[in-house]
């Protein structure tokens, strides 16, 4: 078992009450950016206010930021 993932959250412009975030899970931190450097365009600001990365220790159960987008419109 892992003892790190890595964690993109999407924060929605409009969110929902039962979704007001979506999350992708990456194994590797090569992973997390090259999916993370994806969304850095202009069109992710429609749909998103914030996109963080961090990682995740399991042992921990702590999460640690490493990079965030803020858009604003």
């Amino acid at each position: 078992m892992p003892t790190t993932t890595y964690i993109i959250r999407f924060a929605h412009r409009a969110p929902t009450h039962s979704a007001p975030y979506e999350e992708q899970e990456h194994t590797t931190l090569a992973a997390a950016w090259e999916s993370f450097r994806f969304f850095a365009e202009p069109d992710s600001a429609e749909v998103y206010s914030q996109i963080e990365l961090v990682e995740y220790r399991y042992a921990e159960d702590t999460e640690r930021m490493i990079a965030r987008m803020e858009f604003s419109f």
